[in-house]
């Protein structure tokens, strides 16, 4: 996305039948898989919601410190690029998995 490059969140629009909860979760759920930072609301009814949908879960969350100690110990041996878990992980993973864990720490200073 765009956005990104740039260093700016791309937000997902509204969804405007707020009483269609199957329907939010849906559209909330893709829009993270896309890369959307986040969804406008425009009912109390659906921050929850959205929220859960773009927040990390536990087991995404551990995954990423795990990702993020091994590249540690990587990068203390002088390494670049290795393999975690059978994949090739290079700097975008190990930032994006940072990004995660800061996510979830701003989240959890709410």
């Amino acid at each position: 996305m765009h956005a990104k490059a740039y260093g700016l969140q791309a937000v997902d629009m509204v969804d405007i039948h707020y009483k269609d909860v199957e329907g939010l979760e849906t559209e909330a759920r893709e829009g993270a898989r896309m890369g959307f930072t986040g969804k406008q609301v425009i009912h109390p009814n659906q921050i929850a919601i959205v929220q859960a949908a773009f927040s990390p879960s536990k087991q995404q969350l551990e995954s990423a410190r795990n990702l993020i100690r091994a590249f540690e110990q990587h990068e203390s041996e002088g390494k670049g690029a290795f393999t975690y878990e059978g994949k090739m992980i290079d700097m975008p993973t190990v930032l994006q998995a940072k990004n995660l864990t800061r996510l979830a720490s701003a989240l959890a200073d709410l």
